[in-house]
């Protein structure tokens, strides 16, 4: 009897189990499948395209257009870091304002407007790259202070939005008996998309911009990619 009552909980636990894994890939699926957050994966690897595009030819351009001296290259360079710090703390700031008070449509549409609002900056930075051919190195200066700035309102928006999304897509199947065995796989997945596209854009954006860099100049490297975003 007692072997029998242990084989039946073995049976019971693995059951379980299959139960629990086969829930949590019907709903990876489900949300790998989710525009919205194939929209968000998709401007990841832009924008991180366009950052790892401008970087290497910013070397060269300084370099062979303006003269500018290796140390001097380096806090160029450096003033997207500092854009970087001063604006992560205030987007994060705006990604939680008025949380607990607004509603789920508010918060997405306030965190999506910010993505957004990142990708335009990003353009930005690649168009004025672009344009120190008339304004002069002040033109690059402002480039990469924009680049910075996209990349720090991004990641903090980004990152809060597809939480956002994981949360409706659950929240919608409240009813349905898998959810309570999805634990927090369902954010997991999201997240490691988020980092394949973060990585894609860090290979593709090099190969594809320097390609065209070399071929018709950096100008048309840089702004190419910064386009798709």
């Amino acid at each position: 009897v007692r072997k029998g009552a242990v084989t039946t909980t073995t049976t019971t636990a693995t059951n379980a189990k299959e139960r629990s894994v086969r829930s949590l890939l019907e709903n990876t699926k489900a949300l790998l499948a989710n525009r919205d957050i194939l929209a968000v994966s998709l401007a990841t690897l832009t924008i991180h395209a366009a950052v790892r595009v401008i970087k290497p030819i910013s070397q060269v351009v300084l370099d062979e257009e303006f003269g500018v001296t290796m140390v001097n290259r380096s806090f160029i360079i450096s003033i997207a870091t500092v854009a970087y710090f001063l604006t992560t703390p205030i987007a994060g700031y705006w990604c939680d304002a008025n949380y607990g008070t607004d509603d789920e449509t508010s918060r997405l549409s306030r965190r999506s407007n910010l993505v957004a609002w990142s990708l335009l900056l990003m353009f930005g930075s690649c168009g004025f790259f672009g344009l120190r051919y008339w304004i002069g190195i002040w033109a690059f200066y402002i480039s990469v202070g924009l680049l910075g700035v996209a990349l720090g309102l991004f990641k903090c928006s980004s990152s809060s939005l597809l939480a956002d999304l994981v949360d409706r897509h659950r929240a919608r199947k409240r009813n349905d008996s898998t959810v309570e065995s999805e634990g927090d796989g369902a954010y997991s997945m999201v997240y490691a998309l988020a980092d394949v596209s973060d990585s894609l854009g860090l290979i593709v954006g090099p190969i594809a911009g320097l390609y065209l860099s070399q071929l018709y100049g950096p100008s048309v490297g840089v702004i190419a990619i910064g386009s798709l975003s």
